[in-house]
């Protein structure tokens, strides 16, 4: 189809585009003009997605996840925010509301659930895409309740927040209240079977005790080692007898046998002067015989000390030997009863640790149960609005001729095509497939044809 043609086709159809583009403004005015009234209040909310805990005082890390705005925007939306405006208002105990509870439900159902659902219909609720802000906008017939209903949600919603917030921190409360009982009860445990294993086995301060076992053990050690040398040194001086070197280099000794010599070599003398018989001569015998015999026992007596001074450096080193394995046994015995008493020390320090946390979460889940504290702050509170937003006759108006104007097209060519005519030579040539010759209507008459096409012919 040419331009042409399609601007024949409205001047030849002019009257029902008309009619129909009429008809659209028409209808548009009236139900613009008939239709309520809507006002629309609107508050805004900015939500701390940095806002530290008041009671630990960290960062929350779910105010940072991709996901919190939007349930942030569906927690306004919900059902349980509903039903805390319908309570915070009052509006299942009014008698106008019950009467519309009883016509719209027929008593079926929970008032307070339908007037949440109810006023839910109203509400709009936007999120913001470069900020963390959340627009809150609610519309209704009358201004003043469009406003009440914009600040009551929001206030509603932070209380939900909080009452959320409190709720978990109170459950947590009740859990760490009944560990504690349990840790209590395990901490009092421990500490009774530390108590009872000290007081059994005498432990008063298991470290000094074994230090000063482990000191005694190594003087022990030390005069074993020097006893053990002493006897040897000892046996080795008692096996030379009365020819030991200790023996023969005592001076007495050495004095006893220069007498002795002394008294041979006068019995000599006096025997080859006098003979043997002499008096003299008996005299000297009588004397050396003596003086030996002196020298004899005197080595005896210093040969059995040196045999009785390496039994006893024996006996000695024995007693010590004896001494050093009871010693022995009884670090021994102190550091078995120090492996226990760590193993006790320590399970009372694991007890105690627990119930020192468990007992640090249940204070900071008691505090978290008492604050009422948020990270949203209401930017913007909803006032009564002046001017109603819907409807909006002026942008009605506009669509109205601009969907008008479609359906006028729209209907001249549907009614051309229901009934066809010829009204240009194109026509001619499209519908018969002939070619058209000459064009006989008169100049001055062609710009202002918009019937049949005369005079054409092929």
């Amino acid at each position: 189809m040419t331009f042409e043609q399609f601007l024949n086709i409205l001047r030849a159809r002019k009257w029902i585009a008309l009619a129909v583009f009429a008809t659209v403004l028409t209808t548009t005015m009236v139900v613009s003009l008939l239709l309520p009234k809507q006002y629309t209040a609107d508050a805004a909310l900015a939500l701390d997605v940095k806002a530290a805990d008041p009671v630990t005082g960290q960062q929350i890390a779910g105010y940072m996840a991709p996901s919190y705005m939007a349930t942030q925007v569906d927690m306004i939306t919900s059902q349980n925010t509903a039903l805390k405006v319908v309570d915070s208002l009052g509006l299942a105990q009014l008698p106008e509301a019950q009467a519309q509870f009883q016509e719209a439900a027929k008593g079926k159902g929970d008032i307070r659930v339908w007037f949440a659902e109810s006023l839910l219909k109203g509400l709009d609720v936007k999120p913001s895409r470069e900020s963390n802000v959340i627009s809150l906008e609610y519309t209704a017939t009358d201004p003043k309740f469009a406003s009440t209903m914009a600040n009551a949600f929001t206030q509603a919603y932070i209380r939900t927040t909080i009452d959320i917030k409190i709720a978990a921190a109170q459950q947590n409360n009740v859990f760490f209240q009944e560990q504690l009982k349990s840790l209590q009860s395990n901490l009092e445990k421990s500490q009774n079977k530390l108590s009872e294993y000290q007081q059994t086995n005498g432990i008063v301060g298991s470290d000094e005790r074994l230090d000063v076992e482990n000191q005694r053990l190594n003087e022990l050690s030390s005069q074993l080692v020097g006893a053990q040398a002493q006897t040897f040194d000892a046996q080795s001086r008692a096996r030379g007898g009365s020819v030991a070197p200790d023996v023969l280099n005592n001076p007495l000794i050495q004095q006893l046998k220069g007498q002795l010599a002394v008294h041979e070599a006068k019995y000599k003398e006096l025997s080859e002067k006098n003979g043997m018989n002499h008096p003299h001569n008996l005299q000297a015998m009588a004397e050396l015989n003596a003086t030996r015999a002196q020298l004899n026992e005197l080595m005896g007596q210093y040969s059995g000390g040196l045999n009785s001074a390496a039994g006893n450096s024996a006996t000695r080193q024995a007693s010590l030997n004896t001494a050093l394995q009871a010693q022995k046994e009884k670090v021994l015995d102190l550091k078995s009863q120090r492996a226990t008493l760590d193993i006790l020390l320590r399970n009372v320090d694991n007890a105690q640790r627990s119930y020192d946390q468990a007992l640090q979460r249940f204070s900071q889940t008691m505090l978290e149960s008492r604050s009422d504290q948020s990270n949203i702050a209401i930017i913007k509170t909803a006032n009564d609005p002046l001017k109603h937003s819907s409807p909006k006759t002026l942008l009605n108006l506009i669509m109205a001729l601009f969907v008008g104007g479609l359906l006028a097209i729209g209907f001249a060519m549907l009614a051309e095509l229901i009934d066809r005519r010829v009204r240009t030579k194109a026509d001619i040539e499209t519908m018969l497939g002939v070619t058209v010759l000459a064009d006989l209507l008169p100049a001055e008459n062609k710009s202002r044809r918009f019937g049949l096409f005369a005079g054409a012919k092929a």
